[in-house]
């Protein structure tokens, strides 16, 4: 036992921080474990830290092979509490003699609460102090902090797109200054190397890592995970492009499945990365393979910091919407879940019309569309009023109707950020108009029907794919087919 590596732990230990240790065990009460501690550090030589005797002193009983178990769980509950013991020991001493070290721990507790103030604050801090403490992993992570949140601070998607740029240039600047200090302590252990080589007169050289070096990116795990999940966003015309982005998503979720269970931090992102499968299955038409994948993780929603909890209902709820599972959507945004972020408040209220919508149920309807729909942000804004001329069109007030869609169409700003949402627009238009026109009549004429159905040809025909899926289309699109 005494070439034991617990034994050698707990000797450690016991010369370094004899009293911090038992102070320890005076917290955690963990009786069993704290007397091997104490049999082992009192051992006065290799007899008395015979394993026998050792067990039979903990147990009441002599030791064999049948009830050898009971020995390797009460080494591993030590080893446990000793390493628990040495990790509170590394972080104060951390946090007491790095201040980067305390701002980057409240860079994510203030994630953890979505205290934007107070995560503005302290990535000021890091960066402007960032050459002081030479602490560039912090100042990296708590650039990528920010923007992961970007979205949630500024809801505008215009005012936000203004501030991508400089984050991202500042996060690209944290990781140069990042590899630079990494790269110029490997050099140090390089010329180190070199310098011994020399003085033995031995010919092997270490390559220095030079200013203008071309770096090559490591092909691991988390690099690999993150590459696929990465190029799950890609850009692209090809019309393969969704199977492209779901293999991409299906790498990065079986890179990330065995991770996670090892990293309970990764279990975030191995959320998200399945959150995105759901949204692409949703936007591409699989609305039920999407609540399968969905529905598997929201057991797991609540876990999560606010922002992510509530991105998760948001797409949650809108694919409940578009498999026309309207009842179980509406229980969910009454019963599971409120957000008061104006960005996602404003697309469940969306969510929650459409449904209304397709019930038909305009007395819930008239409640909601009262809310002063031009404080949405851009372009909420937009697809809000759109339904609320609809309301008026179910209560046959076409005129009224037709007021809202047309100040929609004529707004400039509508005009130039909503192309593809203003031919949508237009077929509201047409119908609005149609049904004004032939309000007394039973049945439309062909010519009338014919018009709307042309109206939508010409918008599946330019459209792209995921604007075909949009509920406001598909609402009319079934209301048209009733003509």
């Amino acid at each position: 036992m005494q070439q034991h590596p617990i034994a050698k732990l707990v000797q450690k230990i016991e010369s370094h921080y004899a009293k911090e240790i038992q102070k320890h065990f005076s917290v955690s009460k963990k009786q069993r474990v704290e007397k091997l501690y104490k049999l082992i550090t009192t051992a006065k030589n290799e007899e008395q830290l015979d394993k026998s005797l050792l067990f039979k002193k903990l147990f009441g009983k002599s030791y064999s092979e049948k009830n050898d178990y009971l020995w390797r769980n009460e080494i591993r509950l030590l080893k446990e509490e000793l390493e628990e013991f040495l990790i509170q020991k590394e972080h104060e001493y951390i946090s007491k003699n790095n201040e980067a070290y305390n701002d980057w721990l409240l860079m994510h507790a203030y994630d953890k609460l979505k205290f934007t103030d107070g995560m503005d604050e302290k990535q000021e801090t890091l960066l402007s102090e960032k050459d002081d403490y030479a602490s560039y992993p912090f100042v990296i992570d708590a650039c990528l902090l920010q923007l992961n949140n970007l979205h949630h601070k500024i809801p505008d998607l215009i005012k936000r797109m203004n501030h991508y740029p400089e984050q991202i240039k500042e996060t690209k600047q944290a990781l140069d200054d990042m590899i630079s200090a990494y790269c110029a302590k490997i050099n140090l252990h390089k010329n180190y190397y070199n310098w011994i080589s020399y003085n033995h007169k031995l010919e092997e050289r270490e390559k220095l890592i030079l200013e203008n070096y071309h770096l090559v990116l490591e092909k691991n795990p988390i690099s690999n995970f993150y590459n696929n999940f990465t190029q799950s966003f890609t850009i692209s015309d090809n019309p393969n492009s969704f199977d492209i982005q779901i293999k991409h998503l299906n790498n990065a979720i079986e890179i990330i499945e065995p991770l996670h269970k090892k990293n309970k931090l990764l279990h975030e992102a191995r959320f998200l990365v399945l959150m995105g499968k759901g949204r692409e299955l949703s936007a591409n038409g699989f609305f039920l393979e999407a609540h399968e994948t969905l529905s598997k993780i929201k057991a797991d929603a609540d876990k999560l910091n606010v922002h992510n909890k509530t991105v998760f209902y948001v797409n949650y709820i809108t694919n409940l919407v578009k498999c026309k599972f309207y009842k179980e959507a509406l229980h969910t945004l009454e019963n599971e879940f409120t957000v008061e972020n104006s960005l996602y408040k404003n697309m469940l209220l969306y969510s929650r019309l459409i449904c209304y919508l397709y019930l038909r149920d305009t007395k819930n309807l008239a409640n909601y569309i009262s809310y002063d729909l031009d404080a949405a942000p851009f372009p909420q804004n937009y697809v809000l009023k759109m339904i609320k001329s609809a309301y008026f069109y179910l209560i046959d007030e076409n005129e009224t109707a037709l007021s809202i869609i047309n100040s929609l169409l004529s707004a400039k700003s509508s005009a130039d950020n909503m192309q593809y949402y203003q031919p949508i627009s237009l077929i509201y238009k047409k119908l609005y108009a149609l049904a004004l026109k032939n309000n007394l009549l039973k049945k439309w004429p062909s010519k009338d029907v014919k018009t709307l159905l042309d109206a939508m040809a010409e918008f599946e025909k330019t459209a792209p794919p995921e604007f075909k899926l949009v509920s406001t289309y598909l609402w009319i699109k079934e209301e048209i087919a009733k003509k």
